[in-house]
């Protein structure tokens, strides 16, 4: 009895969750196809120094899409100042959001946040998943994998280098284990300072010590 209690109680959590994430879902839908594009003034991306790279807006805030095989099933809203939201209980883990198209044989790289994914596109080409943290790194790759099952991956770690165990490097590498594929850090120049910690970091460090 107790046991089927434990089983009746784990099968009605996973029943609310559901509709959470369905709700979740459908307010996502309907925002995203209400929503404006992008400003490419707003604040976050000039902090950020990207272009909104297909991102929309709804008031201040912008709106990052999140993926589930092939559908929209969560948003990441973006205010002026910076502070990150998901929908309310929206789906996160094994969700991302794309910047390019994935052809067949080409890398895809998989990083933690959307600035960092929108500077591996914009300056390096490259086709990228944003797993918008470290804890979903491994969901997402692993939900790429599944629907790549070809696809050369490479995790584009964060270098959490001034926290203990530094967990954005810990993370990439058991991501890229997980599903076969390889990790990159970024390559600090000297001079370069240590709380700068990913690739969007680093490419903003880089033009305004190059435009110094």
């Amino acid at each position: 009895q107790v046991r089927q209690r434990i089983e009746q109680a784990r099968r009605q959590r996973e029943d609310e969750q559901r509709k959470r994430q369905l709700k979740a879902a459908n307010v996502a839908q309907r925002w995203w196809r209400d929503a404006r594009r992008a400003d490419p003034d707003h604040p976050y991306l000039i902090a950020k120094c990207v272009r909104p790279h297909g991102l929309r807006q709804r008031g201040d805030e912008l709106l990052i899409p999140l993926y589930s095989s092939g559908v929209l099933v969560n948003l990441q809203r973006i205010t002026t100042n910076g502070n990150k939201r998901f929908l309310f209980g929206g789906r996160i883990k094994g969700t991302y959001s794309p910047l390019g198209i994935i052809e067949p044989g080409s890398v895809l790289c998989i990083c933690e946040g959307w600035a960092t994914a929108a500077s591996l596109h914009q300056h390096g080409g490259y086709v990228v998943a944003a797993a918008m943290n470290a804890g979903n790194l491994i969901p997402a790759a692993m939900s790429l994998r599944a629907r790549y099952p070809g696809q050369p991956i490479v995790i584009a770690g964060d270098d959490d280098r001034l926290t203990d165990g530094n967990p954005g490097r810990a993370a990439a590498n058991a991501a890229a284990a997980a599903v076969g594929g390889q990790v990159a850090f970024p390559e600090w120049p000297e001079g370069a300072p240590d709380d700068l910690t990913d690739f969007n970091d680093l490419a903003n460090w880089k033009l305004a010590h190059v435009q110094a």
